[in-house]
């Protein structure tokens, strides 16, 4: 019996979503995949004065790129990754990647785990999932923070509001600001065959929707989301 797949729509950024669509259909060209982001990536001004941190936090790609799209160099220090993504993109500007963590949540847990006590700087966006500064300091862990990123609202496509209506779609979910977004969008849309798959626990809280929504267990990489876009696959609801 042949396989029946959802259509899939990203909803990243731009370059992201480009990125993770390459890596889906290197894995299967058959997939249907649309991109119409809801957020807008922009690099706003700022002034970064470099001083002596124990470590450096980045919980996006999008922070490492606008530094470098700024041209500030940090040189070999010791920084905390949240994603695979952004790891590599760490250890291609020369950082000294210490720890990866796949969610914020894991990164605020083993940082607390490892009785971490020294200052961290945290490079931001202007929304965030997770306050790291007050979370951290309840830990007795510093932070400093600077916003060196803004997300900037989008509506969805005219192209993805018809896929939606028209078929069945696996919707992946990256951040909780997105899944509030996502909701507003398509909250006139009956949600026959859709599914919404969300990064964690606390990005589902961000859908208003009473549509068939799961959490990842079996990690969140293109792997994993061409399974889930298989109208049969239930592992790891």
């Amino acid at each position: 019996m042949s396989q029946i797949f959802r259509s899939i729509l990203l909803t990243r950024p731009i370059n992201a979503s480009k990125r993770i669509k390459g890596e889906l259909l290197a894995i299967n060209n058959q997939l249907d995949i649309c991109i119409s982001p809801l957020i807008e990536i922009q690099y706003p001004t700022y002034d970064f004065l470099q001083q002596e941190y124990s470590g450096y936090v980045f919980t996006s790609e999008n922070a490492i790129l606008s530094l470098l799209s700024k041209g500030v160099n940090l040189g070999r220090v010791n920084v905390y990754c949240v994603g695979n993504q952004t790891r590599k993109l760490a250890i291609n500007a020369g950082y000294n990647v210490i720890q990866t963590f796949n969610r914020v949540e894991e990164m605020v847990f083993g940082l607390e785990k490892s009785e971490f006590t020294d200052k961290l700087f945290y490079f931001r966006g202007e929304h965030v999932s997770q306050d790291l500064k007050l979370v951290l300091g309840k830990k007795g862990i510093e932070v400093e923070e600077l916003i060196v990123y803004n997300q900037r609202e989008c509506s969805l496509a005219k192209e993805a509001l018809t896929l939606l209506s028209e078929k069945p779609c696996l919707i992946p979910m990256y951040s909780a600001r997105t899944a509030r977004l996502f909701s507003n969008e398509v909250k006139e849309i009956p949600p026959t065959g859709h599914l919404i798959f969300c990064m964690s626990e606390n990005i589902k809280q961000g859908i208003a929707l009473d549509w068939e929504t799961r959490v990842a267990s079996d990690g969140f990489n293109p792997k994993v989301l061409a399974q889930h876009s298989q109208m049969n696959f239930h592992n790891g609801m």
